[in-house]
């Protein structure tokens, strides 16, 4: 795996091959074959790796102490930190790989890991929801698909635009998520 990240970080996913992830490691093909049936489950078995953060669940103490705005962008900073971690280039590729054909089994993990995500950001939602802390019509799992989504398409932007820095990335998540936030909090609250 360390082989294959430096090789995708460094030439790019498409660029690298089953062939040369086998020579940098220093083991045959077949033999990588053994361990990983693509290139696609290598890359899933690193992303997947470097999420485990993301899945930390907030303490109950956190909780309390932080606004619900300062919770949902804590959680989306740390989603901006892994997404961060991997060089833009290859963000922007594995972005296109779910329209590439011959990679369903890389898409369909990178949208498990999706769905994990905002799984997290529901659960954390439903906490505060029963807490009072968002209003009582707020349906936590519409509300994190949203808020995944304005995260998302800020990283896609980024990916696509060499000009736009991560920094203003995360002003405008965090400008999203104040918008957003205060049509879901109850009068007053936070």
């Amino acid at each position: 795996m360390n082989s294959s990240r430096h090789l995708f970080f460094t030439s790019g996913y498409k660029a690298t091959s089953m062939g040369e992830i086998a020579g940098h490691s220093s083991v045959a093909v077949g033999t990588l074959y053994n361990y990983f049936k693509s290139k696609g489950e290598i890359m899933l078995a690193i992303t997947n790796e470097d999420a485990t953060d993301l899945f930390v669940p907030v303490s109950s103490s956190e909780m309390d102490a932080l606004s619900v705005e300062d919770l949902i962008w804590q959680f989306t900073d740390k989603l901006i930190g892994f997404i961060s971690a991997y060089p833009r280039e290859l963000v922007k590729e594995l972005i296109g790989v779910f329209w590439d054909e011959g990679q369903e089994n890389l898409s369909n993990g990178l949208t498990s890991l999706d769905i994990r995500i905002m799984s997290q950001i529901t659960q954390m939602l439903r906490i505060l929801k029963e807490s009072g802390r968002v209003k009582e019509e707020t349906d936590p799992e519409i509300v994190a698909l949203a808020l995944y989504g304005m995260a998302t398409t800020a990283v896609m932007w980024y990916s696509v635009d060499s000009e736009r820095t991560l920094e203003e990335t995360q002003e405008t998540i965090a400008a999203m998520i104040g918008h957003f936030c205060r049509g879901i909090l109850p009068d007053g609250g936070s």
